[in-house]
């Protein structure tokens, strides 16, 4: 689906019109990706470029069609918010200068704006090990996203590098970033016997939907349960108690990614540096527990 722009019925022939940036989201009924959006385009507005919103998942199977697409539309360029093995991107590359978003490839040679989940998690997990918390159950998004195998990762190991195991059951792997999902795969654990006494979740969403659930079952949180979420939407301030998150900085990925691509459209043979931007965790009553009357 496209978002934001009407193809003419001849848009070669219009000499004169502002070229084309397109981006490529995997759903834009996703929260998290608004920012990004907003970034991107305010790059774009100030480049004098016409900006189009694509929603596609893009498996490997529409690869070739969306490079059709591309060509139909005369695309100058492409950023992308899919992770895509290298394959697929060189092939669109082929048709439009492209710069990975958020979601990247980091083996490719294709520039990349993002930041390191890995360590994001480890933080994460770190803290509330800090808190003397030493039950922690994960509720990660679709493992086939790049940001949830490295946010399992940095969760994996910061556990195992703490002497401690985690139960299957307590890995919680979702299809989709969805709040009703996760808040039946949160009930399902805290009826059992056994319960953590602390989540890190990698979606607000998914944080949300544990403090939803924790409240059914007569749970307080942060005493009996400490939630860290991640990425800061503003949902993270509106649950009650508010989110403990890993903010990460959307409206810069964007609008570094445009700016990337615009380097590449002006010179196709650079070099581009891929970047890396900070992540931060912020504290909220979601793991702050008050002491004293």
């Amino acid at each position: 689906e496209l978002f934001g722009y009407q193809p003419s019925k001849s848009p070669s022939s219009e000499e004169n019109s502002p070229s084309l940036i397109v981006l490529n989201v995997p759903n834009i009924g996703n929260i998290f990706y608004q920012d990004i959006i907003k970034g991107a385009r305010s790059s774009a507005d100030a480049h004098n470029y016409r900006f189009l919103i694509s929603e596609s998942p893009l498996g490997h199977s529409a690869v070739q069609e969306y490079c059709q697409m591309l060509s139909g539309i005369g695309a100058s360029g492409l950023i992308l918010l899919n992770c895509l093995p290298e394959e697929d991107l060189q092939k669109i590359r082929k048709i439009c200068p492209v710069v990975q978003c958020s979601e990247y490839n980091k083996e490719s040679e294709i520039p990349y704006v993002g930041i390191d989940n890995y360590s994001a998690a480890k933080t994460a997990v770190e803290y509330l090990l800090s808190c003397g918390r030493n039950k922690i159950s994960l509720v990660n998004g679709p493992r086939n996203f790049n940001y949830a195998a490295e946010r399992f990762r940095g969760f994996m190991d910061t556990m195992s590098q703490a002497g401690l195991s985690v139960p299957k059951n307590w890995i919680v792997q979702l299809p989709e970033v969805d709040f009703q999902i996760a808040y039946a795969a949160v009930c399902k654990i805290l009826n059992s016997e056994v319960c953590p006494n602390a989540f890190f979740a990698v979606s607000d969403i998914f944080a949300a939907a544990i403090i939803r659930s924790a409240y059914r079952y007569g749970l307080r949180v942060p005493d009996d349960i400490m939630v860290v979420g991640f990425d800061n939407i503003p949902i993270s301030m509106m649950t009650c108690p508010s989110i403990t998150t890993v903010s990460q900085p959307t409206f810069s990925q964007g609008y570094a990614a445009c700016e990337l691509l615009m380097d590449l459209i002006e010179n196709p043979q650079i070099h581009v540096q891929s970047l890396i931007l900070e992540t931060e965790l912020i504290v909220r009553e979601s793991t702050s527990i008050k002491r004293g009357v």
